[in-house]
């Protein structure tokens, strides 16, 4: 695993995934890298999967106006 370099995930001009051989979870958001042990970067998903959902809730709700109906709307 020492010479372990993967990318898990990559999205064009967002960032990447990626483990190293150190057995740490790289984060990359733009320009911003957060470095996590696997058991944290699960929780981060977890995190992130919550807020995602909690997110949905209110735009279906219409308590929340989203970008492209923003976009439209002009």
């Amino acid at each position: 695993m020492a010479d372990t370099n993967l990318i898990l995930a990559e999205h064009a001009g967002l960032g990447e995934v990626r483990i190293c051989g150190c057995n740490s979870i790289h984060l990359r958001v733009g320009p911003v890298t957060i470095t996590l042990a696997p058991e944290a970067f699960a929780q981060t998903a977890i995190l992130i999967r919550e807020a995602m959902e909690s997110l949905s809730v209110l735009v279906a709700a219409g308590e929340l106006e989203t970008q492209s109906q923003t976009q439209y709307a002009n």
